[in-house]
Order: C-alpha cells, then sequence, then structure tokens
C-alpha cells in the first residue's frame, strides 16, 4: 500500500475548482490533500467527502493566514510539495478586509502573497506554486470585463471612492488582481530560481456554476448557476471538474518538472497580457506589496 509522502495545500478548495482540483490530486495516494476554507466546519466537511483534509484560513485577515501556517507546520503532515493559490472573489460593492484593505486585491492578490511568504521555508524542493489567473487580466481578449487597473499596490490597497457603478468598480478590481496574480507569478519565478520551486500560472477558463457570482444579486446568481451552464456547449467553455484536472496536472505532471514562469490556459502554455510582461511594474508589485504585509502585521 503506498503512504502519503507529500502534501499539497488548496485555497478556496471546498467548492469549483478548487474542490475539483482537490478531488483529482487525492485520488492519488501519496499526496495530503488539504483544502481551506473561512468555516472550519464546512471546510472539515467538504474535505471528508473527497479524502481531503479541511484546515480554516481567511485571506481577507492575515492573522489568520499566520495561524493557518502555524497550523499546517504543527500538524506532522508529509513535506509541503505545493501551494495552489486558487481562492478568489468578485465583488458588486465596495468592500475591505479585517486589514482595512479593499477586499479584492486584499484577498486575491494581498493574502495569497502572504500564504506564500508564510509557507516559503516550508515548502520542499522540488515544489510547485501555482496561481490561479484568468483571461480577464488581458485587454486584448474579449471578456466582457472591464480593462484592468494599473497594479500599483498602494493605490489598489486604498483606492479611492469610484467614479463608476459599484458593479462595474468590483469586476474591475477582479481584472486587476488576475494581473497581480500573473505579474507575482513571473517575479516570484526569477526570485526563487535555483531554489528548486517552479511557480505558475493558470487560467481556468470560463466556467458557468461556480461559486464566483456570490457577491452578486439572487437573479444574477440564479443565472449564473442556471442558464448560464448552456454556454459550456460553446468551445473554450469549461466545467469545473474539466479545469480542476488540468490544474492539478500543473502540481503533478512530470514533464513540468522545471517548468516555470509560465501562463498555462487549461493544458496549454501561451502569451499573457503586454502588461503583464512589464518587468519593472512586477518588481514594483511585489515590493510594494511586502512593504504593505509588514506594516499590516506590525
Amino acid at each position: 500500500m503506498t503512504t502519503s509522502d507529500r502534501t499539497v495545500v488548496i485555497t478556496g478548495g471546498t467548492s469549483g475548482l478548487g474542490r475539483e482540483c482537490a478531488r483529482a490530486l487525492a485520488a492519488d495516494p501519496r499526496w495530503t490533500v488539504v483544502v481551506t476554507g473561512r468555516d472550519t466546519d464546512r471546510a472539515r466537511a467538504e474535505a471528508v467527502t473527497i479524502g481531503a483534509r479541511g484546515m480554516a484560513l481567511d485571506l481577507g485577515e492575515l492573522t489568520s493566514v499566520a495561524h493557518f501556517a502555524d497550523e499546517l507546520r504543527g500538524d506532522g503532515l508529509p513535506p509541503l510539495r505545493a501551494l495552489v493559490c486558487n481562492a478568489g472573489l468578485q465583488f458588486t460593492r465596495r468592500s475591505y478586509t479585517t486589514d482595512g484593505v479593499e477586499a479584492t486585491f486584499g484577498v486575491n492578490h494581498l493574502g495569497h502573497l502572504a500564504l506564500v511568504q508564510a509557507l516559503l521555508d516550508d515548502l520542499l524542493a522540488p515544489a510547485r506554486i501555482v496561481f490561479v489567473t484568468s483571461g480577464t487580466h488581458d485587454p486584448d481578449q474579449f471578456t466582457g470585463m472591464p480593462h484592468p487597473l494599473e497594479t500599483n499596490a498602494r493605490r489598489l490597497a486604498y483606492p479611492p471612492e469610484p467614479t463608476e457603478s459599484a458593479q462595474r468598480d468590483g469586476r474591475r478590481r477582479y481584472s486587476t488582481s488576475k494581473l497581480a496574480n500573473l505579474q507575482t507569478t513571473y517575479e516570484l519565478a526569477r526570485q526563487l530560481a535555483g531554489r528548486g520551486i517552479t511557480v505558475n500560472a493558470f487560467d481556468p477558463g470560463l466556467m458557468p456554476g461556480t461559486g464566483l457570482a456570490r457577491d452578486a444579486g439572487a437573479a444574477a446568481q440564479l443565472l449564473w448557476r442556471t442558464v448560464a451552464r448552456g454556454l459550456l456547449l460553446l468551445p473554450g467553455v469549461n466545467t469545473p471538474r474539466r479545469s480542476g484536472a488540468d490544474l492539478a496536472r500543473l502540481v503533478t505532471d512530470p514533464t513540468l518538472a522545471e517548468v516555470t514562469g509560465q501562463y498555462f490556459a487549461g493544458r496549454t502554455a501561451k502569451q499573457s497580457s503586454k502588461a503583464s510582461y512589464d518587468r519593472a511594474a512586477q518588481h514594483a508589485l511585489y515590493a510594494d506589496s511586502l512593504e504593505l504585509l509588514g506594516e499590516l502585521t506590525h
């Protein structure tokens, strides 16, 4: 009987894409799969159904990130070999984290960066980090989403009042956070070069029926869960299970052992947006975000 000898952490692993990625990985007895959710009981209950472990983590609360890292390393699990930064929120009104940061930026980008920093020394090479991004980061792709803002960490963390509708502002901040995820991928890949830790980004494509619209109104949520599923008949539209398997592949495929700093749409490595390759912007976002984290945790 094969015994687990490696651990993977998947944020937002209790539903949608994260849950399906966890399900695929948990099918391999070599992996101990840890999924996170903001509610401890729900995370544990959902994890049991797919053969994973559930732990509480609120990416919008930096003390929760630190507590999670301490709890994870104190649980006696096999060595940490992979971290999948999957959790993501999209708001239809201006919201803020417990730490006072605009919530889309605070959860989708800053919280994940804090988690990576907290667990970096626990990752045992060869190891892999994957950030889940989205085609909405690229203004040259027709996604129906507003174009992203400039990824200036402080302006995104503490923005002025919106000059457009709250819903459109929330959607724009979502696409901006996905650009930030890509820039962080590229910067971290360079930062970790030579350490045996790869860093890649994953775009699951459009997935009707997921929980991304949970902050929308009741009518919009119903549309997303039901009528929008008819989009699955169109090319380029995926189910969470299909995309979850593709995401799991970035963690396990031996042919990707040394592939780093790449943007994958499904199973294909491709070019991301022009803005995402701006090295000065990547480094500024990374450095300023670390500085913000330092200020918020001291």
